[in-house]
């Protein structure tokens, strides 16, 4: 199964993000991708604004539907802000298109993003953003996508859920902090693929939004045994990866850690022991 992962330098500009995003799925189709995965904030990434909270037959989203169906392609779109109930904020939501451009899979981002830097003002998701309450995986020919989001990837519980479940590949589109990233970005998602025994995609933003928050790239594909495959720097690119079923299940054979799992030992609170007696 030949799959492109995107990175973008999406910013406040809508229209120019969606031809940036159509001209990489047009790479995607023509390298022989079947499916596309696109990071997060790809058609807007600025600060919060309540007209770009979109229904999902709305014009943006409608774009990206014609292009899956035109292009017959299946589409991970990796981060949009989709409505809730609360008028102030939205959800941060991962959509999964199939090759007629329906809409077949929704996961909504279950960890929102905070950062306390000294002396700057917190980056907090939640000031905007409505946290989801559920995990998604979906089924895409020969493989099982287990969805996420960005800051997810900090919470491997989740992760071993969506295996659990039957994922075969994570993906984790991204908008990741440049300053966080250099020392968190592939080891945390090498350590994901290593645990679950699961290829990982993982397409991100580049470069600075009108805001000043600076994103790291460095998209990643990761194969089930923690290697890296496919890498970008901090330009656009779109990578084009083959993922080979037989050798989720091979690894799987090899290492059957996910059938080692103790959930009736972690749910019991951990005895406390005295060091000194």
């Amino acid at each position: 199964m030949r799959v492109s992962v995107v990175q973008l330098g999406s910013g406040s500009d809508r229209g120019a993000n969606l031809d940036a995003i159509e001209k990489a799925l047009r790479t995607a189709a023509e390298n022989g991708s079947s499916l596309a995965v696109l990071p997060e904030a790809s058609i807007y990434r600025g600060p919060f604004d309540p007209r770009y909270v979109e229904a999902e037959d709305g014009p943006a989203i409608g774009r990206l539907a014609g292009l899956a169906r035109d292009l017959d392609l299946r589409l991970v779109l990796g981060g949009v802000w989709t409505a809730s109930d609360d008028a102030q904020r939205a959800y941060n939501s991962c959509l999964v298109f199939d090759r007629d451009g329906r809409i077949v899979a929704r996961y909504r981002k279950v960890h929102l993003f905070r950062l306390d830097r000294p002396g700057e003002p917190a980056d907090d998701e939640a000031a905007f953003t409505v946290a989801g309450d559920d995990t998604v995986v979906v089924g895409a020919d020969d493989v099982t996508l287990g969805l996420s989001i960005c800051y997810d990837l900090r919470f491997p519980a989740l992760y071993r859920g969506l295996a659990k479940a039957g994922a075969t590949v994570l993906t984790v589109p991204a908008n990741f902090s440049a300053y966080t990233g250099p020392a968190h970005w592939e080891a945390l998602l090498r350590a994901r693929a290593i645990e679950n025994l699961c290829y990982v995609l993982a397409p991100a933003q580049i470069g600075a939004d009108v805001t000043g928050f600076t994103a790291y790239g460095h998209s990643l594909v990761i194969d089930p045994w923690g290697k890296v495959i496919a890498h970008a720097d901090d330009s656009p690119a779109v990578l084009g990866v083959d993922l080979d079923p037989t050798v989720i299940r091979a690894r799987r054979d090899e290492l059957r850690s996910l059938e080692h799992d103790r959930p009736d030992v972690y749910a019991q609170p951990p005895r406390i022991e005295d060091l000194h007696g």
